[in-house]
């Protein structure tokens, strides 16, 4: 299917791993000029995609981002908001103001001021901003109350632009995985050893019961979640506005 991407430029956060890693080659390989930008480098180059350094926790950095994915290419079409952070904790009278002030910060606040200095930039000729939340965002989980919360959030806050943007040319949408294979929950410090440490198993028997727990009965691959990231970016997807697209192999029963 071709996705009309001609000379399209796009800014990917948290790149360097995982679902936006994932993201950033799945645009580039439809001609898009990815700006991926993280922490920490990815583990090698890919055509197409260049890097960006930066702690996107600081409050000035989403801004800068923009500024200059915008002086590298001259453009800019599309924001996806993916990076984020999680900690585990007993309950919520063990989460302490770090775990909430490091959640909402870099999960929502980031995403908010990242959009904030996107948008003049995408209403020169119409743009896409896609949120990346979580199941976790309608599914909260009582060991992790403010990822939970801070999901939730962006996730309210991306319905919100798309309102008021809608008739100006800018799409917001949100995309919400379910259990995914990222370093997030298998990195050395992903949510499977955080549970672990929590005196419940060992990391690999932990996520190996909670995959077979799941409809699909396995982890979803950051591959599957960029395919939908990839269609509602691209002009195939000009009606979709103020959308959740809920990528989880069915962990999430609703009617």
């Amino acid at each position: 299917m071709e996705l009309s991407f001609e000379g399209h430029v796009a800014v990917v956060t948290g790149a360097s791993t995982g679902i936006g890693r994932a993201t950033a080659i799945a645009l580039a390989s439809e001609g898009v000029h990815v700006v991926g930008a993280s922490r920490r480098p990815p583990d090698h180059d890919v055509a197409g995609i260049s890097h960006l350094e930066v702690d996107l926790s600081q409050p000035e950095a989403p801004a800068a981002m923009i500024d200059h994915a915008v002086g590298l290419h001259g453009r800019l079409d599309i924001l996806v908001n993916n990076a984020a952070t999680g900690r585990l904790s007993i309950g919520v009278l063990d989460a302490g103001a770090d775990v909430w002030s490091d959640a909402l910060n870099l999960n929502l606040l980031a995403a908010v001021r990242a959009t904030q200095a996107a948008i003049p930039h995408l209403l020169e000729r119409g743009g896409v901003v896609v949120n990346v939340t979580s199941v976790n965002a309608r599914v909260p989980s009582p060991q992790g109350s403010a990822y939970s919360a801070s999901k939730a959030a962006l996730l309210n806050f991306g319905k919100s632009v798309a309102v008021e943007y809608a008739g100006q040319g800018i799409r917001v949408v949100t995309v919400s995985p379910g259990l995914t294979a990222t370093p997030m929950w298998l990195g050395s410090d992903g949510i499977a050893s955080q549970i672990s440490a929590l005196g419940e198993g060992v990391p690999a028997a932990i996520a190996e019961a909670t995959a077979a727990a799941t409809p699909l009965g396995r982890f979803l691959t950051p591959e599957e979640i960029a395919s939908c990231i990839c269609f509602v970016t691209s002009p195939l997807a000009s009606a979709v506005t103020g959308a959740e697209f809920v990528v989880d192999g069915g962990l999430t029963q609703t009617m």
